[in-house]
């Protein structure tokens, strides 16, 4: 029975391309799908039809804070449950004994594993993570997103965005009039744009609908994801606009865990760098930047294909 609180296809052709059935996205390894999104109509039955993105997320995001959840659920109760049977010591006492991974004589043990090798563990296990999430990335349907903004902070707004595809060709590329109508001068002396470079450009919420095609049903990857869709959901709130963005998925906390930076950041600059893809100094601007970050990607992975 068709439920009425969904919206329901009549043909594939009108299927966004984020929505997909079940056996589709299970043959792509998805277990996770999440709630049903839509139906598409057949006959006397309809097809649930599941976000792509959404699943995605479900099976390996990128956002999770660094302890994460499984690690978490099976520590605490461990704690907990010798404390309650007396196997452990009291509190203030320490959890002496010797470390079944490294057979040192240790101090917080935990399952009998010192804090050093859990730490080991814990930053081996994100560094596989990664390197599976951008090898997963570079054979998707994904475009590459960058921002100039009037600034950092929490008024601040989009003034230039670059949109590349997965194959480095750019697919949007435009500046931005702002509506507080300044760019300070420390925001100039990063990208190098001033008020008088903006003028004729259009308006975020002439600028949005073009980009929200343009990534629509594919993965949004940004180097400092947070800082860029912090960004560009401010530029929509200025001008009073549906938002609509997907959440943008971090390169930089990628390419950083899997370099084994366990705090997950890493300047784009210095990655550059450190993979051999920049020659001089970043330029800071929208479309170069988001080439530089797929180069980074593709270098980590020993692909070429931008």
């Amino acid at each position: 029975m068709h439920d009425p609180t969904l919206h329901r296809y009549r043909t594939r052709a009108e299927v966004p391309r984020d929505l997909r059935p079940a056996e589709e996205l299970r043959e792509r390894g998805y277990r996770d799908l999440g709630p049903v999104r839509a139906t598409l109509a057949g006959g006397d039955d309809e097809t649930a039809l599941y976000s792509t993105r959404e699943a995605r997320q479900r099976r390996d995001n990128m956002w999770a804070h660094p302890t994460t959840p499984t690690e978490a659920t099976h520590r605490a109760p461990d704690v907990v449950s010798a404390l309650a049977d007396g196997t452990a010591p009291a509190p203030g006492r320490p959890f002496t004994g010797t470390c079944r991974e490294c057979g040192q004589d240790r101090t917080g043990l935990i399952d009998d594993v010192c804090p050093s090798c859990r730490r080991e563990r814990r930053e081996r296990a994100l560094r596989g993570a990664a390197e599976r999430w951008i090898t997963s990335l570079l054979v998707d349907d994904f475009v590459v997103l960058d921002t100039e903004t009037t600034g950092l902070g929490r008024r601040d707004e989009i003034i230039e965005i670059g949109v590349i595809g997965a194959d480095g060709r750019t697919l949007l590329e435009t500046l931005v009039w702002p509506r507080t109508e300044r760019v300070p001068a420390g925001a100039t002396r990063v990208h190098g744009l001033v008020l008088g470079d903006l003028e004729g450009a259009p308006r975020w919420p002439n600028v949005l609908p073009e980009l929200l095609s343009v990534v629509q049903g594919r993965r949004v990857l940004a180097w400092n994801a947070p800082f860029d869709e912090r960004m560009a959901q401010q530029s929509s709130r200025l001008w009073r606009v549906r938002h609509g963005l997907p959440a943008f998925e971090c390169a930089m906390r990628a390419y950083a865990l899997a370099q084994g930076v366990a705090h997950g950041r890493r300047k784009l600059e210095a990655a550059a760098a450190e993979q051999g893809v920049l020659a001089g100094a970043q330029r800071h601007r929208s479309s170069d930047d988001a080439r530089l970050a797929l180069a980074v990607l593709r270098s980590l992975v020993g692909s070429d294909d931008a």
